[in-house]
């Protein structure tokens, strides 16, 4: 959980290399309050990292939601690189066991049904174009330029 701390005046701050723990001296304005309060929301949120059990639920935070097994296999390959491009190669190379005639489509297809299931979550997959795809959390994409790779 991200602290914000209220430390009283000449009192002796704290020390913390906690990147979800902050502290304040009042008076502060609600203008700054809320600023750092955002600060560490946007630090606890970039620290978490999904995870899925053996029956296909994925949680998120507070959230979690059940993907069918080929998603799960998926899932995972995006979990353990959470925030780095899984390339297009590997995600062909764990659906081939499953399905012998895949092609592009069908990979496609289950990125993008999987994609849906992941709004609740605040998950979101990121399109790295001409290299593969990146699981990462749904605020932080909205926050990436353009430019840099497209969503959906």
């Amino acid at each position: 959980m991200p602290r914000l701390l209220v430390v009283e005046a000449g009192a002796q701050p704290p020390v913390s290399n906690d990147p979800v723990e902050d502290w304040i001296r009042p008076p502060v304005s609600r203008q700054d309050l809320e600023a750092r309060v955002k600060a560490l929301q946007s630090r606890f949120d970039s620290c978490r990292v999904p995870t899925i059990d053996s029956t296909g639920t994925l949680s998120y935070g507070s959230h979690s939601i059940t993907i069918s097994s080929t998603q799960t296999e998926l899932m995972r390959l995006l979990i353990d690189r959470f925030g780095e491009v899984v390339y297009r190669t590997e995600f062909v190379e764990c659906l081939a066991m499953r399905t012998p005639t895949l092609n592009r489509n069908s990979l496609d297809l289950h990125i993008m049904r999987l994609r849906r299931r992941l709004l609740p979550i605040d998950l979101s997959i990121r399109t790295v174009w001409g290299r593969g795809y990146m699981l990462e959390n749904a605020a932080t994409e909205e926050a990436v330029p353009v430019g840099n790779a497209g969503g959906m």
